[in-house]
């Protein structure tokens, strides 16, 4: 068995994951507007670049606050993610029917990309046409419904999941 690569600088901790989960960090970098690129409603574009680490999440937790400190923008992400499938029309087709029945012959208006995260990306559903799986979605808003859609497998988050993913990687 060959042992996953020490973070530079930091000691290696035998403490696995609760899930034996390995994770990876995530440079967060806002770039110039492109428009080619993906457009989210904020008008945000960030690049994601992911380190190629396959660390414990003690030691990612202890990288993450390592590059805290010298203003680096990290995320703790599981490894997972680096290997992506899931391109922005599929996963909006996913979100779409996640909350939408579709009719025979009809050809589905794609929503508008809210947000993009290195683990899922988050439409925004018009509630006007809402069917009743609204109350089954992972969140709501008045202006709209956001449903996040996984990067890797196309399933939509719900709330508990995101609750749990968001409680596991912090605090910082």
């Amino acid at each position: 068995m060959t042992r996953p690569k020490r973070a530079e600088g930091l000691p290696e901790t035998a403490a696995p994951s609760p899930d034996d989960t390995r994770y990876d960090l995530v440079h967060v970098r806002p770039r110039p507007w492109d428009a080619g690129r993906i457009r989210t409603a904020s008008l945000l574009q960030l690049d994601f670049e992911f380190a190629g680490s396959s660390l414990s999440l003690d030691a990612a937790r202890a990288q993450r606050r390592a590059h805290d400190r010298h203003g680096i923008s990290t995320l703790i992400v599981p490894a997972r993610y680096a290997a992506a499938a899931i391109g922005i029309a599929e996963a909006a087709l996913h979100a779409l029917a996640a909350v939408r029945p579709r009719g025979e012959g009809t050809r589905p208006e794609m929503p508008p990309l809210q947000a993009d995260h290195p683990m899922f990306f988050t439409f925004r559903i018009s509630t006007g046409e809402v069917s009743a799986g609204e109350a089954e979605a992972p969140a709501g808003s008045a202006s709209g419904l956001l449903v996040n859609v996984d990067k890797c497998d196309g399933h939509i988050w719900s709330a508990e999941e995101m609750a749990t993913y968001f409680a596991l990687i912090g605090p910082r």
